[in-house]
């Protein structure tokens, strides 16, 4: 079958890594880490898994980041390789082990990626996995598996840019039949956005910024308006049609990165008290409540930073190669800094349920609507057209990247 698959080669990676942000097209020779190959079609890895063929599989940032080894070397210990790439599917099983309780071939699916203590046959499970903290399994090296954190990661779990992925059942959501498959796939990032906002205590009328305005920042947007609806949302973004994407969601309003002028509008939006140093960037007294920043970049952490009130909420969503940072406002205004890596079993509504399965709640009741973000579909075949899209994505005018069969 046909695979996107990543051969880790560090001479290769730092080279591709090098040279694909000045020289594009590198990320299309024949000697980069990530190639769509054919391999054998898996087989039930035992009698609690099964395999699905996708019908929509996504393409996120992290799999961009993958194909232009962007990715932090600090996290090359925790996959294992060769792997197929796609954590992100809408799809029906295709067969099932003799154990799988509750579902059959043909159900149509989502799956909840990450690699557990149960999946990897470890019991009693580590102190993350007892808590529903499945994405934060501390034996992602060990058990019955290779290491990998979640399916698209591990050698021994292809993912869905494929025509054939596996799962385990305990990853198995079954979708509604009233949802379609364009937010059935959309399922994994919404979830994690559900997590983040779950996870701050917001206040309402409360004022918060949302930095980036790609997948996982349009996800946040969504989040934040069905589970706040009086929340006060302003945007960061330098694209226009990105922009203007936010905007239709319940984006206030959008401004752009940089300058001393983003900090002065941010002022007169909040009614906070703007002071420049010398020779450092203005900062704000008052501000935003909260940040949700998709991009995490240095810039992006140093601005959310010194506009946020005192005693505000930093959520790092978004992982780019950050350099320096100044963390004086931090301190200075004793800051909560958050990372978010992925979703969980959380609390809503005072019902214990995992982010997977309110995602679909939602979607299921018609309170959330994501289907317009799936801009760009591609078969397997077309890989080269859809990761020039996912790097040109303003002039593509690109949100969401599928691949279908």
């Amino acid at each position: 079958m046909k695979a996107l698959t990543f051969k880790m080669n560090i001479p290769a990676y730092l080279l591709t890594g090098a040279l694909s942000g000045i020289r594009p097209q590198i990320v299309h020779s024949s000697w980069v880490p990530v190639q769509m190959r054919e391999m054998e079609k898996p087989g039930l890895i035992g009698p609690e898994w099964v395999t699905v063929r996708p019908r929509l599989s996504g393409f996120c940032g992290s799999d961009l980041g993958t194909v232009l080894c962007h990715e932090s070397l600090t996290l090359e210990p925790f996959p294992s390789y060769p792997f197929v790439l796609g954590h992100e599917v809408c799809g029906d099983i295709d067969d099932v082990g003799e154990a799988v309780e509750g579902f059959a071939p043909g159900d149509r699916v989502t799956v909840m990626p990450a690699l557990s203590c149960r999946t990897r046959r470890i019991d009693p499970p580590c102190r993350m996995c007892a808590q529903g903290r499945y994405h934060l399994c501390e034996n992602i090296t060990e058990g019955s598996l290779a290491a990998g954190m979640y399916v698209g990661s591990c050698t021994d779990t292809p993912g869905f840019i494929s025509e054939l992925g596996v799962a385990h059942a305990s990853m198995l959501y079954r979708v509604p039949e009233n949802v379609s498959d364009e937010n059935a796939v959309l399922t994994e990032p919404f979830s994690t956005a559900l997590h983040m906002v779950v996870a701050n205590p917001v206040e309402p009328g409360e004022t918060v910024m949302v930095i980036g305005h790609g997948v996982m920042g349009l996800c946040t947007i969504a989040a934040l308006k069905v589970l706040h609806p009086d929340v006060r949302i302003l945007g960061v973004e330098v694209d226009p049609f990105h922009s203007d994407v936010a905007r239709s969601m319940g984006v206030e309003e959008v401004l752009k990165p940089g300058g001393k002028q983003f900090y002065k509008r941010v002022a007169e939006l909040t009614g906070a008290k703007l002071y420049s140093p010398t020779a450092a960037k203005p900062i704000l007294i008052g501000g935003v409540d909260r940040v949700f920043d998709a991009v995490g970049s240095t810039s992006t952490v140093h601005a959310a930073l010194r506009v946020i009130v005192s005693g505000g909420w930093y959520n790092l969503l978004g992982i780019g190669k950050i350099k320096k940072v100044d963390w004086t406002p931090v301190w200075f205004k004793e800051l909560v800094v958050r990372g978010i890596f992925a979703y969980q079993d959380d609390t809503f509504e005072g019902k214990r349920m995992h982010d997977f399965e309110l995602a679909l709640k939602l979607f299921a009741e018609g309170k959330v609507d994501l289907s317009h973000l799936v801009t760009h579909r591609f078969t397997l075949d077309q890989w080269h057209e859809a990761i020039d899209t996912a790097m040109n994505k303003g002039r593509e005018k690109a949100i969401k990247i599928v691949f279908t069969p």
